[in-house]
């Protein structure tokens, strides 16, 4: 076992969480930018008053002065809409998003007032994270106006413009929990939220907002439509809060009670101190047991988005032999496996079946683990990477082709092909399916350097497509040399970066690309060997290796139990 040094992990994105802590999430689905505040969190930074607009300042001090008015802590717009005409005052929503920056340059101008943006990001209404805003938009306009005899913002971006260390200081990743299409598993929204007094809150009202409407078949809501929070969600109280809906819904049956408190539960379990929560619609608690009404956030355990109900430990290959891997034992997997034909494989989430990929590369066959039947040949193609399982008993293969990736999906005995956006017809280098069967991650290789993509996986009728691609990494302007790829969490990947011969670094990531470490302090790992591979798993109690060119394993992440598996292994992956 070899020692590796941590390092903290600075993401740019963090610093664009500092303008998202300046708002929160309101009933109607926009962020929230509160005018008046009771107290102050002490997570939240220091206080600041603004000062207000100054007698004969110029249209540019007028600009200059706003964009600081954004920065009051606690958080208040009360100063910043006095730079504005009454027109404008009434008009301006500041809670239809929110802009990071990273520089702000001089504002220039008369009465139209132009301010260039550094390193700019956007964050929508609901806290989704949008990414980088272009650097031919990044220039703001303002518009003014002479208001007795005082120059006033009279027209401006419906947006909070705050720098990127007030996101920072203010917000925090968490995810909002929706359902896959069957209603099976819980799948994972990455949303920045407010910290402190605000958080369970916002969560509250995202899961009333739902899914985002470019999500359709990706995953559903079993919270009824036109519900709305009575009452403020208020900060726990000896791990205890209470969630007040009212709306005019009809009685839920029980199936669908349980399936809307898990979501509850799963969303709110974030939330600092908090164990359990009083769920009440229009007055009746809902998820209430034989032990009272309270909801322990522990609730719906058999919808985790990890899926971590199957096989919990490794897989490897051991002179020929399957054998499972444990931090006590290395068990041989009963059965001829044939396992030394195998170039990669992937074992499912409940340890029934493995596919095998070719020496070859050339074919990938399923076999029964308990039993004596034949394999059955799934995929033939020409450079197969690792499959992959999920939780719909779907098997993901990627063909290497001289046209370009090529992906395909098969369940039963039907394989098809599925065109993934920023995948098909790249240089693919790695290839993950989330466990949940609701995201593709991928490493893609170009002349420009390494980046990984993501999209996302819409069922319906028994068909499978890829939407809303996205970036999860990319460095404009700098090569990037990526080498391998592996789930942490549902919404989290390690990604391996090369910076030298004998000296790579593992980062975290999250999948929504924001950069952001999402949960709790994260740092990356610098190993000084040539890693080739990733060995993780969703399931962040479970420990991650990363793997050298020799073989040599590094553990480089472990929120439980660590061990290093002894050497003769080969192949070693976790079930998916």
């Amino acid at each position: 076992m070899t020692r590796t040094l941590p390092l903290l992990l600075v993401a740019p994105v963090l610093l664009l969480l500092g303008v998202a802590g300046c708002t929160s999430l309101p009933e109607d689905g926009g962020v929230e930018v509160r005018t008046e505040v009771t107290h102050s969190d002490p997570e939240a930074g220091f206080p600041y008053e603004p000062r207000p607009p100054q007698p004969g300042e110029s249209p540019t001090e007028i600009v200059r002065h706003f964009l600081d008015a954004m920065t009051a802590s606690p958080i208040s717009t009360s100063v910043a809409r006095q730079f504005l005409t009454p027109r404008a005052r009434d008009a301006w929503q500041p809670d239809a998003g929110i802009i990071t920056y990273a520089d702000l340059g001089t504002p220039v101008g008369g009465t139209q007032v132009s301010v260039n943006l550094v390193g700019a990001h956007r964050v929508d209404a609901g806290g989704r994270w949008v990414g980088a805003i272009d650097e031919a938009d990044s220039t703001i306009e303002f518009e003014l106006a002479s208001e007795d005899g005082e120059w006033r913002i009279d027209e401006l971006p419906d947006a909070m413009i705050v720098p990127d260390n007030w996101f920072a200081d203010r917000y925090v990743q968490m995810n909002l929990h929706f359902f896959d299409p069957t209603g099976r598993v819980l799948v994972p929204e990455p949303v920045f939220v407010p910290r402190g007094g605000q958080t369970a809150t916002t969560l509250v009202r995202g899961l009333l907002r739902g899914p985002s409407r470019g999500l359709a078949g990706v995953e559903q809501s079993f919270v009824p439509p036109g519900l709305s929070l009575d009452v403020l969600v208020p900060e726990p109280v000896d791990g205890f809060t209470e969630v007040a809906l009212t709306g005019d819904v009809a009685g839920l049956d029980p199936a669908t009670s349980e399936l809307l408190v898990a979501q509850f539960a799963w969303t709110l379990r974030q939330v600092p101190n908090l164990t359990r929560f009083r769920l009440s619609l229009n007055g009746t608690p809902l998820g209430a047991s034989g032990e009272g009404a309270d909801v322990a956030v522990t609730r719906g355990e058999p919808y985790d988005p990890a899926v971590p109900g199957g096989w919990p430990d490794a897989f490897a290959v051991r002179d020929g032999e399957l054998v499972s891997v444990s931090a006590t034992d290395v068990t041989p997997v009963e059965g001829d496996r044939s396992a030394e034909a195998w170039r990669s494989f992937a074992v499912d989430l409940s340890a029934d079946r493995v596919a095998g990929v070719s020496q070859d590369g050339r074919r990938v066959d399923v076999v029964p683990l308990n039993g004596s039947l034949a394999p059955e040949r799934m995929v033939q193609g020409s450079d197969l990477l690792k499959p992959v399982w999920d939780q719909a008993e779907t098997l993901w293969v990627l063909d290497r082709t001289s046209a370009g990736a090529v992906v395909w999906a098969a369940r039963g005995r039907q394989a098809r092909t599925v065109r993934v956006p920023g995948v098909t017809g790249e240089q693919v280098e790695e290839f993950l399916v989330s466990r949940d069967g609701s995201r593709i991650v991928a490493l893609v290789s170009g002349r420009r350097g390494d980046r990984v993509v993501s999209a996302r996986v819409a069922r319906s009728g028994g068909r499978l497509r890829a939407v809303a691609p996205s970036v999860v990494w990319d460095e404009p302007g700098e090569r990037l040399r990526l080498r391998a790829l592996a789930w942490r969490t549902p919404t989290d990947v390690l990604v391996v970066r090369k910076l030298g011969a004998q000296l790579s670094q593992v980062i975290r990531r999250s999948v929504d690309g924001s950069e952001a470490v999402t949960r709790g302090d994260v740092s990356t790992e610098l190993v000084r060997d040539r890693i080739t591979r990733l060995v993780s798993t969703p399931v962040s109690s479970q420990p991650a290796w990363a793997v050298a060119a020799d073989g040599t394993l590094h553990v480089v992440a472990t929120e439980g139990d660590s061990f290093v598996p002894p050497d003769g292994l080969a192949g070693l992956t976790y079930p998916g």
